[in-house]
């Protein structure tokens, strides 16, 4: 699997986590002030990476986990 982590503010990256809890304190991690909101896709290489599966709010505390 493959996790492209999106930040509203326009900067995007592909993860090396291995699991999507990974990829949620990767993107945690590299979120700086003013993010506005964090979206990670998932995909079973990059071109396929369009299914949302996590969001976050800079002003939230947990993360949302869209039905799939």
């Amino acid at each position: 699997m493959v996790y492209k982590i999106i930040y509203k503010t326009g900067g995007s990256f592909i993860s090396d986590a291995g699991t999507l809890v990974e990829a949620k304190k990767q993107a945690s991690e590299h979120a700086g002030y003013g993010f506005g909101s964090i979206c990670i896709m998932e995909g079973e290489d990059i071109d396929s990476c369009c299914e949302p599966v996590a969001i976050k709010f800079e002003h939230g505390i947990e993360w949302i986990e869209p039905e799939r």
